[in-house]
């Protein structure tokens, strides 16, 4: 009769067991970073949906992101666009208020924002890499009426895409990848290959 385990099957136990959870880490923070991606890339899409429909809705685009093409940036003044709520100012302007009053920006900078609060800025920096503004997104909108975008910079690469409206984002290390490396890098596109006219 038996009464315990030896010391030997006591350490392969725990070997087994050590390898099981390293294992599971592993497949966890895949899973982890798979999901913040997937996140980013849903509000990139859903930001490209919403300023199309501010387009059909008008008729027209509004001043403020026209202004803005030329940069490609969603920042404060661009978003106020998109952006809710806004609270009034004493003069009676408009003022952005929650995640989005220094513009709109990856989940990642998000983080940070709501982290730091009312003292969050623009040179914030954001864990994997970048700074606040660095995680703004970035958008191109058909300005001419053609139904296509032609030569947006897209991380030095000059893309035509058929669409209204197109948003893209950094990825989680806050770089801003040429768009035919970008996605294998993690970067956020609200237009699929079949709707990219020219890449150069």
């Amino acid at each position: 009769m038996r009464k315990a385990f030896t010391l030997v099957e006591m350490l392969v136990v725990i070997g087994i067991i050590a390898v099981l959870v390293a294992a599971s880490i592993g497949g966890f923070a895949g899973m982890t970073r798979a999901a913040e991606n997937k996140k980013c890339q849903e509000l990139v899409a859903n930001t490209a949906t919403a300023l199309t429909f501010l387009f059909q809705k008008k008729g027209m685009w509004p001043k403020v992101l026209r202004d803005g093409n030329a940069a490609h940036l969603l920042d404060e003044k661009a978003a106020r666009a998109l952006a809710a709520p806004m609270s009034l100012t004493t003069d009676g302007n408009g003022k952005l208020a929650g995640l989005d009053r220094l513009g709109l920006v990856t989940p990642w900078a998000a983080a940070v924002v709501k982290r730091r609060g009312n003292s969050a800025s623009l040179g914030d920096v954001v864990p994997g890499g970048g700074t606040v503004e660095d995680h703004l997104l970035r958008y191109a909108i058909d300005d001419d009426g053609d139904g296509v975008i032609n030569d947006v910079s897209v991380g030095g690469e000059s893309v035509s895409v058929r669409a209204t409206a197109i948003v893209w984002s950094c990825g989680k290390d806050g770089k801003d990848w040429p768009y035919s490396k970008g996605i294998k890098k993690g970067c956020s596109y609200s237009w699929t290959p079949g709707q990219t006219k020219d890449v150069k």
